[in-house]
């Protein structure tokens, strides 16, 4: 099996183009609370004189990824050619879709692969529960990591001082009244989480959710992800979803370790 771990490369200022990257800022600079953005909204986000934005804008409308009135641009679902190229190459996603299948088959729950991305969580994969409510996210969302089960998890397998300096730096925004807010607090629970080899957490992102997770490592000990299930807080108690979901969850992650 071919190893696909990263390796620290020795990449030089001359060696980049900065025209790429700074058209993948311009991409990113659209987000939910600002679906659409004209040339010098975008200009002033990313950090280009507004002719710039305009021409980075107007390639993205050629190449089909981009529209535009005239006044305003948005992104169009030919950009997800890029996340789709993404799960296609990449072995592991494709390798973890037939465990994640046994394993919500075994808890009738829905269930997820993500990675941390930065300082964010990303689900890659997700398989669904046939159940009247489906409770979990769809591949490809992005989340701030200390929001989720998964993202706390991996966070906690970073050392200490970089869990402190990423507190240091996010601004715990709660998703319900019961998130934690205390940074203090969430530390600890991140270094729990660690110790204990699993994490769980209840009505942090969505009231009346359950989320458990354990990481992922690959044969070499490295981290490459979280397994995690979500379910109904009102399906059984916290303790009965530990005794059951913790135990499979960490079956499969030992198993995984086999294959990527």
């Amino acid at each position: 099996m071919i190893d696909q771990s990263p390796v620290d490369l020795d990449i030089q200022k001359r060696d980049l183009i900065e025209g790429l990257m700074k058209g993948f800022d311009v991409i990113t600079a659209f987000d939910s609370d600002s679906p659409q953005l004209s040339a010098s909204e975008v200009a002033e986000r990313v950090g280009l004189t507004r002719s710039a934005a305009r021409r980075y804008l107007l390639t993205l409308v050629h190449t089909g990824m981009a529209a535009s009135d005239g006044k305003k641009f948005w992104l169009m679902p030919r950009l997800l050619n890029l996340g789709q190229s993404y799960l296609e190459s990449a072995r592991v996603p494709r390798a973890v879709v037939p465990f994640l299948q046994r394993l919500t088959q075994q808890l009738q729950e829905s269930t997820n692969f993500s990675l941390l991305d930065g300082d964010e969580i990303v689900y890659v994969t997700r398989v669904t529960a046939a159940q009247l409510v489906n409770a979990g996210f769809e591949p490809g969302t992005r989340l701030p990591a200390y929001t989720t089960t998964a993202g706390r998890v991996l966070l906690g397998m970073r050392e200490d001082a970089e869990i402190q300096a990423y507190l240091e730096r996010v601004n715990l925004i709660p998703h319900t009244h019961m998130a934690m807010t205390d940074k203090a607090a969430l530390f600890q629970e991140i270094l729990t989480m660690r110790r204990q080899g699993y994490g769980i957490t209840e009505n942090q992102f969505e009231m009346g959710m359950r989320g458990i997770a354990i990481a992922v490592k690959n044969r070499n000990g490295r981290v490459i992800g979280a397994l995690s299930v979500t379910s109904n807080i009102a399906a059984c108690s916290r303790e009965e979803a530990i005794a059951r979901g913790v135990p499979a969850l960490q079956t499969t992650a030992n198993t995984l370790m086999m294959w990527v």
